[in-house]
């Protein structure tokens, strides 16, 4: 502010945005994809500076003297950005852009001479990206990992494996096993995607998304440790499973083996194993709110669901026949602590993963 008091600049000119909010994760997207800002340059701190002709950007804790430089110059670049992001100690250099690749300096090269020795043909638009895309490298395989691991939750897995085989039971032929089988795996999609969609505005409602994303992570460590005890102490209270007035019903649905029946089957299931799975959801969720901005939450979302519901279509196509729909149903039933603890475990690393490293 000194540097731009001295060029003329009022107080009253100057505006404050926090960009871990999502509206300034909108900001500030809006603004980096404006100049082209490359997205290695992603930083923690911003100072956009429009002139007459030219954008300056100011990023992390740029040394007072380079941004004196910076405004002080005779002509400054259309696009300019200057960054130094260490927080402790002497800063030994700082990166520089000005439409073309970034390039870094000691800290001790004057601006101008920096900028004298930066390439002068401009970069491709395609190295353009803005701070959504920067996260994309951390977030999506956190996404379709963790919508996988969901996707193999005990709860809806029995489900499917018990409807194919009262198909075959029933003697239906396959192209209506696939028919109805693809109908209740269509409706789950469609329900978890709505529940995340709903949980996604709702978190994006708090001003400190990443709290709420920490409190996503520990919330699906705490039920993997109920998965893990059902494992160890299966006697002891306080299980995550789909409600016993649901489940009844199911099975009542199960032996109509209509399409109407099916839709509503497929739409319990996905509403009541939301509270058996739902962390996993949960903490992925809160993890968007604080990493991205809403419409790329939604696209994350979208291959959540897809990751979700893909066991579920790989054993809807390989059913083939009766006798391995009927093994298929046996061994769950033979695995389900298992597959518990194995679950259990999971969620408890992707918690862990999530504190430590994304958060």
């Amino acid at each position: 502010m000194p540097a731009l008091r001295a060029q003329g600049w009022d107080q009253s000119n100057f505006e404050v945005h926090d960009y871990a909010t999502p509206d300034g994760r909108e900001l500030l997207a809006s603004l980096t994809q404006e100049v082209e800002l490359p997205g290695t340059m992603a930083s923690f701190l911003y100072a956009f500076v429009s002139l007459e002709s030219a954008t300056v950007i100011v990023e992390g804790h740029v040394p007072g003297e380079l941004i004196q430089q910076t405004f002080s110059l005779p002509q400054i670049p259309a696009r300019l950005a200057v960054s130094q992001r260490e927080m402790h100690g002497e800063p030994k250099e700082y990166d520089l852009w000005a439409g073309s690749e970034v390039e870094t300096f000691p800290i001790s090269t004057p601006l101008n001479e920096a900028l004298a020795r930066l390439p002068a043909a401009p970069a491709a638009s395609e190295a353009a990206a803005g701070i959504a895309e920067a996260n994309l490298a951390l977030l999506l395989p956190t996404v379709l990992s963790a919508g996988l691991l969901d996707g193999i939750n005990p709860c809806a897995f029995a489900v499917i494996l018990l409807l194919i085989a009262f198909l075959f039971t029933i003697r239906q032929s396959r192209s209506r096993i696939l028919g109805l089988g693809g109908a209740y795996i269509g409706v789950i999609y469609i329900v978890y995607f709505a529940i995340g969609l709903g949980l996604l505005r709702a978190v994006t409602l708090f001003s400190d998304s990443h709290f709420v994303a920490r409190i996503g992570a520990y919330l699906v460590i705490v039920l993997g440790l109920i998965n893990l005890k059902d494992y160890f102490f299966p006697q002891l209270p306080i299980h995550l499973h789909m409600p016993s007035f649901a489940h009844e019903r199911a099975n009542e649905l199960l032996k109509k083996a209509t399409l109407p029946a099916t839709l509503l089957m497929g739409f319990l299931v996905g509403l009541c194993t939301f509270p058996c799975a739902g962390g996993v959801y949960v903490s992925i969720i809160t993890l968007l709110a604080a990493k991205t901005t809403y419409a790329w939450g939604i696209v994350y979302l979208v291959l959540y669901n897809i990751m979700f519901i893909l066991p579920l279509v790989i054993i809807l196509l390989l059913a083939g026949n009766r006798l391995t729909a009927k093994a298929w149903a046996r061994w769950e039933r033979g695995h389900a602590r298992s597959i518990r603890l194995w679950y259990g475990a999971a969620m408890v690393g992707l918690g862990a993963v999530m504190i430590v490293w994304v958060i």
